[in-house]
């Protein structure tokens, strides 16, 4: 072959320009983000650690169009006086953030009959409009929606439009004609974002569609659609509506290679049938999928199933049990579901040995097998491993096997056994142990008049900024057990002045003043962040393979600059992933206990943005807002009730096939930033 030499030698410098040019668009990226993060956000950020409305709304109108989003997205989480004013703001914006930032403030009739007309008028505005009226909506709303449905087919605003009706007909009165209409619209749609937006309303509500012809429709969407998100809808509404009738027609034979998602949907769904043939062999094939949740999803429903056949064990035994190749954790789940564990009690307990968080499945297989003298025993003996984790998750399980115990018998001696047990480990001074031995009181009732000098003992332990959860349960004891003995404790309590267990004591019953205390925020680390580089990337690196994040500083600086922290002292390595809800999340990060209650020394304000929570999108936990701290989840699948809820800090940019396989206990071995060239 010949090479014409001048043409070779044009496209190298071509090449070479090429390559100088983008270094030099990098860099002025690079220093232009840095420049913003250092020079600009830092004041900002004042306003929004202050929930400042009136500062964060003057802030939507700066020159800088970064920092007008931050703005919005500031006020997302803020309570916002004048609404009508903010309205006005948000139409002359008219960005996804100001209509997020809208859509989580509560609007009253004439501020939504503004929006409806603003809808019928300015058509450029319906996406943000729809947003706002399927969270903030009233009755009219939906009738308004769906009196302009035929405009809006086809159109770019059709999603934010179909997922606010869907939202408001799960509230509010919706003629079943009119209904029927729109769905049978909506199944015939081949683009799964819209087909979902349309049936979220059905699906979140576990509602079935009501009527034979659209029974047919949905069953002829899932046979010839090739989404399987499409699917999985059609699947739980199908199985919502008729379930016997959707199951005889199901095809089983891909289950065990199918989408993981769906396999999950249809396993979840499994114990609305009867057992017979058709459902053995269905969850055979389960159980053959490669992917370890899916078989574990089947095995809990094999396993509540109550025409499950002894016969059905041997399957479960060949396939899980026996079967090295599978996980551990989904053998010992193998264990639990079979009609009788008691030939591998010693292989439960093998299995399970080096693992913290299989305690509890091991626990469970003895409490089937064990007489009720011996199971104490074996909780005696884990309560008082060396283990904390061992030791809490052994104390939960006691709590709910007293439960379960018939009044006959929690005999006198069992009484002083568990009482003397738990006293012994709130004597180690473990505020995790601690705190899950006052639970167990609290569950079980074992509580006598002279254990109040006991309990209030324990305070002078404990730190109540660090250990509020100590001092939680505490108060809850004595304002059921000890009220009038407890009364002066809780007064010098309140003297703290710790705003969060004040909150907490006067939610309780106690005579608390109410107080207006500003929460205090870790202050981010704005050079740091600066330093990090445009969108860094988080590495999770866990026995499963890597998972890497792609983080989105400029809209949730707070919180990556505090994941940054902990990630540089190694405080996520060797944390499990302690809350794993199939379809649903993967949730890790808890850098105190590992029991999912405990996190860092600081608190962050949520940093809510206007991103959706889809498959892969990464968030972080919290109780209420502004209380995110180190936990953090990644999402399995579209889950739009989150959004503008929750501080979205990255999307998964690699290794979503490892998020599929993480199960409860599963483990990140290390965290670290991807060094960037």
């Amino acid at each position: 072959m010949k090479f014409n030499s001048k043409c070779v030698k044009n496209m190298y410098k071509l090449i070479i320009v090429g390559t100088v040019f983008l270094a030099i668009v990098s860099c002025n990226k690079e220093t232009a983000y840095s420049k913003l993060l250092t020079d600009e956000y830092p004041e900002l950020y004042t306003y929004v650690f202050e929930r400042n409305a009136d500062s964060l709304l003057s802030y939507t109108e700066h020159p800088n169009s970064f920092i007008r989003e931050q703005a919005w997205r500031g006020l997302i989480s803020s309570r916002v006086e004048n609404i009508d004013e903010m309205i006005t703001k948000v139409q002359y914006a008219n960005t996804s953030q100001a209509w997020t930032a809208l859509s989580n403030q509560q609007l009253n009739d004439g501020q939504l009959s503004r929006l409806h007309d603003l809808w019928e008028t300015r058509s450029i505005m319906r996406n943000g409009i729809s947003l706002v009226l399927g969270k903030q909506g009233n009755q009219f709303s939906l009738d308004f929606l769906v009196r302009n449905f035929e405009g809006f087919m086809d159109s770019n605003h059709e999603y934010e439009s179909a997922l606010a009706i869907s939202r408001l007909m799960v509230n509010y009165e919706l003629r079943e004609t009119t209904k029927r209409s729109l769905l049978r619209y909506a199944a015939i749609l081949d683009d799964p974002e819209v087909f979902q937006a349309y049936f979220y309303g059905l699906y979140r509500s576990r509602a079935g569609v009501g009527n034979d012809e659209m029974r047919n429709i949905l069953w002829e969407t899932y046979e010839w659609t090739a989404h399987s998100a499409i699917k999985q809808y059609s699947a739980r509404i199908l199985f919502n509506t008729d379930s016997d009738w959707f199951f005889d027609r199901l095809d089983i034979e891909p289950v065990d290679t199918m989408n993981p998602q769906l396999a999950i949907e249809l396993a979840q769904h499994s114990g609305m049938i009867n057992w017979n043939d058709k459902l053995g062999d269905f969850y055979s094939k389960l159980l053959e999928h490669e992917n370890a949740t899916v078989n574990e999803v089947a095995l809990n429903e094999i396993q509540i199933h109550p025409g499950k056949p002894a016969s059905f064990d041997e399957e479960i035994i060949e396939k899980i049990i026996n079967n090295e190749e599978k996980e551990t954790a989904i053998r010992l789940s193998g264990i639990e579901a079979l009609n009788s564990s008691a030939d591998f009690m010693d292989l439960a307990g093998s299995l399970a040995d080096g693992n913290e968080y299989l305690t509890t499945k091991k626990l469970n297989i003895y409490l089937r097998e064990m007489e009720a003298d011996e199971y104490l025993g074996a909780l005696e003996e884990h309560i008082s491993s060396a283990s904390t984790l061992v030791s809490a998750f052994s104390l939960q399980a006691l709590s709910g096997w007293w439960a379960d115990l018939s009044e006959d018998q929690k005999s006198a001696q069992k009484i002083e056994r568990i009482r003397s047990l738990l006293f012994d480990i709130i004597d180690r001074q473990d505020p995790v142990l601690t705190y899950q031995s006052l639970m167990v009181f609290s569950a079980t009732g074992l509580i006598e008049s002279e254990d109040f000098e006991e309990f209030s003992g324990i305070i002078s332990d404990y730190d109540p900024s660090k250990d509020t959860e100590v001092f939680q349960v505490l108060g809850d004891l004595f304002m059921r057990y000890f009220e009038q003995e407890g009364k002066s404790v809780i007064t010098e309590l309140a003297q703290e002045d710790n705003y969060e267990l004040n909150n907490s004591l006067r939610d309780q019953g106690w005579e608390i003043d109410a107080q207006d205390q500003p929460q205090e925020f870790r202050p981010p680390n704005w050079e740091r962040l600066g330093a990090l580089g445009y969108e860094p990337v988080w590495v999770l690196e866990t026995g499963k393979g890597e998972v890497r994040i792609k983080m989105d500083v400029l809209a949730a600086p707070a919180t990556i600059s505090g994941l940054d922290s902990l990630t540089q002292a190694g405080a996520f390595d060797s944390t499990a992933f302690h809350r794993v809800v199939p379809n649903f999340v993967i949730q890790g990060g808890d850098v105190e206990t590992g029991l999912g209650y405990g996190g860092p020394d600081y608190s962050i304000p949520t940093e809510a943005s206007e991103k959706e929570y889809r498959r892969g999108i990464a968030g972080m936990a919290r109780i209420d807002i502004d209380t995110e701290g180190s936990q953090f989840f990644v999402m399995h699948q579209w889950k739009p009730h989150l959004n503008a809820g929750y501080t979205i800090i990255g999307e998964v940019a690699g290794g979503m096939e490892v998020v599929d396989r993480i199960l409860y206990g599963d483990k990140v071995l290390r965290a670290y930033w991807l060094e960037t060239e």
